[in-house]
């Protein structure tokens, strides 16, 4: 194997929860020394059972977490310091000679900042539970560990940065709460492109997406999402359902929903006819989005992640286990598939030359982006926050979906296609430069573009773009600087790569849904599009990775990543399960394998929840003293029932606000569950000025989730609106690409460059 991409860097993990572990472990997958330095009795993960019944699970997440770490004195020379959410921080630890990784749940400053924090209530502040769950409630906990595996991604992202920036003494200040917000980001903005609050719909549903749904087959479970005219047709033609195919009401996405229960019971009568696996592979042939969802078992026999080497290894003294492989798919510098392997200590690294703007270590880095949608342009977003400029490729003919385009004349005269708050959230900062693909000139001017560019990002379905002569192996001939980012859902080169999928399909491929919801229910989905927003996090990871490998050694290389792999790492915990016990996990909705009482209980008001999680005896006694609860503090799991409706009885008559108040005084792990409309008013995410309060015409006022964390104490500016389309197709093509002022005029008037949505994608 080639030198990893962050040889020689060094890391001290100050251990102290999952986050801070994870960040360490992406370091460590990555190539990094990384030493741990336990507190005094050691660290409390490693008695952690995932299953509390389940004595051969316990320490297993610790094993997976810091297998490959190493345990030395502090005496050494460190790059980077990672402080974890539960770390204490009175000890006495070195200064690194570039950053310190401050990771909690809340930062260190706002209301919240003394607040006990879990993945529950992190789930509770960004909305992310509310819309999980029946109709009457309680809203469900989508999952344990993903607000804290989003937070290491998030720390990690903000370490390499700092490599990059070169510059020394740098503290970053890390909010789990921020990091998770990127879930709701675009529900919130749904709120108010339908003018209305987003309620909880039901178990699998999801306003307005429809049929966005889980069916169990003859064998196993199929998850779909048809969205498009020839989608709905298509997945009616399979299921021989004439009468939806031909219901001229059924046909636009946007009309399905009223009519969601005669939908759904339709599918439920036929897809019993097949296994899960037979309706999958028809509907790759009729490029239908439908996916097996698989449980653990499934995920460790699973044929597309077995050929991809999706999964790494790590022992314990009771044999091996396969887990969830980092998902940075670097093709010339991988990680890890051997988590044991602790990554050689190498000579100290000198910290590259400082860049001119503290807060701009990617300025000078120029990205060509021809993302849509979601997951990519996220990507981009975040080098973009970071000081890159990036150069959004789309077309009059097929601009970003996320624009939502009505193509009547009427809507393109008043500037519709500029409407879209979606779009102005995820493509900030940003250039739009318009180039019609399908035309010989537009394709040669991308090239042009491409060959000025550092880093180029695609997440077009596999295949596409190699077609077009702007794959990797064609872009890079000549230079061996290329850095290129492709993200599609299941990769390049297997049976499953032509699979239409949505961030939807994503969560449902991963198999997250088999391990969330009630036992009787369908696996339960806990998100939208879940498999989008973490697909993004983690490309833009993977390029500030690459990047770093780049100014190390010159050498740039093709970045294979499926976003399906950004999702399997939510799936660890019962991956492990499966194998240490040879049976599924439970599903306990809102219960939890190790904190009791935790779940989701009513408030005053409509539809008004509090999240408790409580992980300790302290805990428990001020809580139970609260509610007035007089059983036997030590068998509070046996009595959970009876605790729950004490619970519920007491803060029925209470507001959110009060009763997490309260909890939260006595050290209980508590928050209010907000909706979606909520989330952008909380007082502590305005104070800590997290959100970018910005104007854009066709749009208006607009608040932006910034990146979630500081550095020495200051948000990273914001560094420009979203582009309008096409708007700086000139400007860059005559600055860049050196074209003359009148050959653009003659680009405007073959329709190569278009300002403007035209009609040939709409007819």
């Amino acid at each position: 194997m080639a030198e990893q991409a962050l040889a020689g860097v060094r890391v001290l993990e100050a251990a102290g929860g999952v986050a801070g572990a994870y960040c360490g472990k992406l370091f460590a997958d990555m190539g990094a020394y990384v030493a741990r330095i336990e507190p005094e009795g050691g660290d409390p993960l490693r008695t952690v059972r995932l299953d509390l019944d389940e004595p051969a699970t316990e320490g297993l997440y610790f094993h997976y977490l810091n297998a490959g770490k190493a345990e030395v004195s502090i005496g050494e020379r460190w790059d980077i310091l990672i402080l974890g959410e539960v770390t204490d921080r009175d000890q006495s630890l070195p200064t690194p000679q570039i950053a310190t990784l401050d990771i909690t749940w809340f930062g260190h400053e706002g209301p919240y900042a003394d607040w006990r924090g879990s993945d529950l209530i992190a789930q509770a502040l960004t909305a992310m539970a509310y819309p999980v769950g029946p109709v009457e409630g309680p809203p469900v906990f989508p999952g344990e560990h993903q607000a804290a595996l989003v937070g290491g991604v998030a720390a990690y992202s903000a370490g390499v940065a700092a490599l990059l920036g070169g510059v020394a003494g740098q503290v970053f200040d890390i909010s789990i709460l921020e990091a998770i917000i990127i879930n709701s980001e675009m529900q919130m903005c749904h709120t108010i492109t339908l003018n209305m609050p987003i309620q909880r719909a039901g178990v699998n549903r999801f306003i307005p997406t429809c049929p966005l749904s889980i069916h169990k087959c003859r064998e196993g479970w199929i998850g779909v999402t048809p969205l498009t005219p020839a989608q709905w047709q298509s997945i009616c033609d399979m299921l021989g359902l004439a009468e939806l195919r031909d219901d001229p009401q059924l046909l636009p996405s946007r009309d399905r929903y009223p009519h969601v229960a005669r939908i759904e019971a339709a599918f439920d009568s036929v897809f019993p006819t097949k296994t899960a696996d037979e309706w999958g592979a028809l509907g790759r042939q009729n490029k239908v989005p439908m996916v097996v969802v698989p449980d653990a078992r499934g995920i460790l026999e699973h044929p597309i992640f077995n050929a991809r080497d999706s999964l790494a290894t790590f022992t314990t003294d009771e044999g091996a286990y396969r887990t969830p492989r980092t998902p940075f798919r670097l093709e010339a510098t991988p990680p890890r598939l051997d988590l044991d392997a602790i990554p050689t200590v190498g000579a100290p690294i000198d910290p590259l030359s400082p860049c001119e703007d503290s807060m701009a270590p990617l300025a000078g880095i120029r990205v060509l982006d021809f993302s849509m949608g979601w997951a990519g342009p996220l990507a981009t977003r975040m080098l973009s926050d970071l000081g890159a400029e990036v150069i959004k490729i789309e077309a009059g003919r097929y601009p970003d979906w996320w624009r939502a385009v009505d193509w009547s004349p009427e809507a393109i005269e008043r500037g519709q296609y500029e409407e879209s708050r979606h779009f102005s959230v995820i493509n900030r900062g940003k250039q739009s430069v318009s180039l019609d693909l399908t035309q010989p000139a537009g394709l040669a001017l991308a090239k042009q573009l491409a060959e000025k560019c550092d880093i180029i990002v695609e997440n077009q379905a596999a295949g596409v773009m190699p077609r077009l002569g702007l794959g990797y192996e064609q872009l890079s001939e000549g230079r061996d600087d290329l850095i290129m980012l492709s993200m599609s859902a299941f990769g390049s080169g297997n049976d499953w790569s032509e699979t239409r999928a949505y961030g939807s399909v994503l969560e449902q491929g991963s198999g997250l849904p088999s391990f969330c919801g009630e036992p009787d229910w369908p696996p339960t989905m806990g998100h939208l599009a879940y498999g989008d927003p973490i697909g993004g996090i983690y490309g833009g990871a993977s390029l500030l990775t690459a990047l770093y490998h780049r100014r190390r050694s010159g050498q740039g290389q093709w970045i294979n990543n499926t976003q399906i792999e950004a999702m399997l790492p939510f799936t660890t915990a019962p991956v492990l399960i499966r194998q240490a016990t040879g049976r599924e996990p439970v599903r306990r909705g809102n219960r939890h394998s190790a904190n009791s009482p935790h779940g989701m209980f009513p408030c005053l008001g409509d539809d008004n929840w509090l999240a408790i999680s409580v992980s300790d005896d302290a805990g428990w006694q001020g809580l139970a003293k609260l509610i007035g609860w007089t059983g036997d503090g030590q068998t509070r799991r046996a009595d959970e029932t009876a605790i729950e409706a004490a619970i519920s009885a007491w803060s029925r008559p209470q507001t959110r606000e009060a009763a997490a108040s309260a909890l939260q005084a006595l050290g209980v792990a508590a928050a209010p569950v907000w909706k979606l409309h909520e989330v952008d008013q909380d007082a502590h995410l305005k104070a800590r000025a997290f959100f970018y309060d910005v104007e854009r015409r066709h749009i208006g006022q607009q608040y932006q989730a910034g990146l979630p964390f500081r550095r020495n104490g200051m948000r990273y500016p914001m560094r420009g609106l979203a582009p309008f389309l096409g708007g700086d197709s000139e400007a860059a093509l005559t600055s860049i690409v050196g074209i003359e002022q009148s050959e653009f005029q003659q680009l405007l008037d073959t329709g190569v460059v278009s300002l403007t949505p035209t009609q040939l994608r709409g007819s």
